[in-house]
């Protein structure tokens, strides 16, 4: 994760969205071990995970990682339980938590893809 992908949570803040660099955003200590930044248009705290398939994640990072490079190669629900030495019900979690960071990325990225339809077929 890195600082220049951060931005303000807050929608009602004039600074919503803007990259870390361009934003009114400034390192400010960490919360529960976890880097975080501060909005000095709106005062509102954000952490380094945020908007990330890390957030909030009760795991190690690496081991969810691990987990999702498996599940990505085909590695059945319980092998990879087995491989990370966790419940199969979490790895089943990680997986929903991984598809949906996945959804919000495509969506993000190809909202505004304008798209030109050729009429023209070729043989």
């Amino acid at each position: 994760m890195e600082w220049e992908s951060l931005y303000c949570p807050n929608r009602n803040c004039r600074h919503y969205g803007k990259p870390f660099k361009t934003g009114q955003l400034i390192k400010d200590g960490s919360s529960r071990g976890h880097p975080r930044a501060l909005c000095r248009a709106c005062g509102r705290h954000v952490v380094l995970s945020y908007g990330t398939a890390y957030c909030g994640l009760d795991a190690e990072p690496a081991v969810f990682e691990l987990a999702v490079r498996a599940l990505a190669e085909g590695t059945s629900l319980r092998a990879t339980a087995r491989i990370v030495l966790t419940d199969k019900d979490t790895v089943c979690a990680w997986l929903d938590r991984a598809a949906r960071q996945c959804r919000r990325v495509m969506l993000y990225l190809w909202h505004d893809l304008h798209v030109l339809i050729s009429h023209k077929f070729s043989p």
